[in-house]
C-alpha cells in the first residue's frame, strides 16, 4: 500500500498527510510540525486514515501483526518453560533403554516416529501397553537386533534416537515412545558393533529374554554414542552424530568424551 500522500488525523495534533514511511516509522506533517509514529500500529491507535479502504487494510494488516506477536510471545513463553523442566529434571543413572528388533522392522521404527515398548507379560497389567516409567526427556532408545540364525551374543546395534522432549514416560499409556525430530541415527550396515561388549561379559551366552526392551545405564549410552560416531561413513553423518552426542550429554548432565576408551559399563 501506498502510505505517502495518504490524509490522516490525530486527536490532538489534528489532520495531516503522511511525508515518510518505512518498515517501523511513519513521518506525518501536521501544521504544528512533523511526527513520528510507530508503524504500522500508529495507526489503529493514534492515527485514522481518511481513506477508508486503506484503513481497513491497515487494520487487517494489524491484526495480522498482533496475532503473530502473541504466538510469538507464547513460543518464547513455552521454550523458557520448557527449559525450566530440563534444569529441574531428575536424572537417574539408568534411564536409557535398548529395544530388540527385527532387522526389517528398523526402516517402520524411524518411518512412524515411534516404537512399541511391548506388553506386560503377568501379573495384573498381562497384555497390556508396558509403561516406560524411567523414560524421560533424557531417554535414548538404542535399536538392536540379532541377524536370522545369529546367536544372541552377536546381538547387533542398529541405531538410536532420543525421546520426544516433551516424552515423559510415566504418562505413556499407549506404549508408544516418540522418536526426537532430530536427534536420531541408523549405523552404516557396513559397521559392525556388538550390543553385549558394552555391558558384562562373562556370561559365554547372554539372553535377552521376551520383553521388548531394556534399561541400561546413561554412562554406557555415552560411549555408545560416541563410538556410532567414529563408525560414521560421511562427514555429515559424523556431525549429525556429534550434536546428538553433545545433547546427549547435556540433558544428561555427563561430560564430553574426548576417546571411545574401553567398553563396559
Amino acid at each position: 500500500m501506498q502510505m505517502v500522500g495518504q490524509a490522516v488525523e490525530h486527536s490532538t495534533f489534528g489532520q495531516g498527510t503522511i511525508i515518510q514511511c518505512s518498515d517501523s516509522i511513519v513521518t506525518v506533517s501536521f501544521p504544528t510540525g512533523d511526527k513520528k509514529f510507530e508503524y504500522p500500529d500508529a495507526l489503529t491507535n493514534f492515527l485514522i486514515l481518511k481513506n477508508k479502504s486503506a484503513q481497513d487494510e491497515i487494520n487487517a494488516i494489524c491484526s495480522k501483526l498482533r496475532k503473530a506477536r502473541s504466538a510469538q510471545k507464547q513460543a518464547i513463553h513455552e521454550e523458557q518453560e520448557h527449559r525450566e523442566r530440563f534444569r529441574a529434571l531428575k536424572i537417574t543413572p539408568n534411564s536409557q533403554a535398548a529395544f530388540n528388533l527385527n532387522f526389517n522392522d528398523l526402516d517402520d521404527v524411524f518411518s512412524s516416529g515411534a516404537i512399541s515398548t511391548g506388553c506386560y507379560l503377568g501379573g495384573n497389567s498381562k497384555g497390556k501397553p508396558r509403561i516406560p516409567s524411567k523414560m524421560m526427556p533424557n531417554s535414548a532408545c538404542l535399536l538392536t537386533g540379532c541377524a536370522p540364525d545369529a546367536l544372541e551374543k552377536e546381538r547387533r546395534i542398529l541405531g538410536a534416537f532420543m525421546v520426544k522432549d516433551d516424552f515423559w514416560g510415566g504418562t505413556c499409556e499407549n506404549g508408544l515412545v516418540a522418536c526426537h525430530d532430530r536427534y536420531q541415527a541408523r549405523l552404516n550396515p557396513d559397521k559392525t558393533m556388538l550390543y553385549w561388549d558394552y555391558f558384562d561379559r562373562s556370561d559365554a551366552l547372554p539372553r535377552w529374554g521376551n520383553s521388548a526392551f531394556k534399561y541400561f545405564p546413561n554412562i554406557t549410552m555415552q560411549r555408545i554414542l560416541l563410538d556410532m560416531k567414529e563408525a560414521a561413513h560421511s562427514a555429515g553423518e559424523a556431525t549429525a552424530l556429534q550434536e546428538f552426542y553433545q545433547y546427549f550429554c547435556e540433558i544428561n548432565r555427563l561430560p564430553g568424551m574426548a576417546g571411545s576408551g574401553t567398553h563396559g559399563s
